[in-house]
């Protein structure tokens, strides 16, 4: 399994070359798919291992340190869920539909993504430099 920081790095390039994708006229079906997988597979990846740091950091910090943790784990949950609603929302045929309304959901899905990345990275790899 990768570390954090490197699945960080991987979604970060991937979500670069989606706003890239999203900035085309129009939509390129196999890129998108390709793009989404890639999304999709790093976002679990990561997932699983914030979930799992979360739970191993827990019992060795109190107070604020353990409340940022409990607050990046609940956030990744919620970020979870606005994903999978946001890939049942726009399956291929829905973003070939409507790739204007696409590109703006794309657009506030990827702000969802940097912000619970930006909170991992405040609350999780300053922990791993420590242990």
């Amino acid at each position: 399994m990768a570390d954090l920081r490197t699945l960080h790095d991987e979604l970060l390039a991937a979500l670069a070359e989606m706003e890239a994708l999203t900035a085309r006229p129009s939509c390129d079906e196999s890129e998108l798919s390709r793009l989404r997988y890639r999304l999709s597979r790093v976002s679990g990846e990561r997932r699983r291992l914030v979930e799992q740091m979360c739970l191993s950091l827990a019992d060795h910090v109190t107070g604020d340190q353990a409340e940022r943790l409990r607050a990046v784990h609940a956030s990744s949950l919620e970020a979870r869920a606005a994903s999978n609603a946001h890939i049942g929302a726009w399956n291929i045929r829905e973003v070939a539909a409507d790739w204007e309304g696409y590109r703006r959901a794309s657009a506030k899905m990827r702000a969802i993504m940097h912000a619970q990345i930006a909170a991992e990275k405040a609350a999780l790899c300053p922990r791993v430099v420590r242990a």
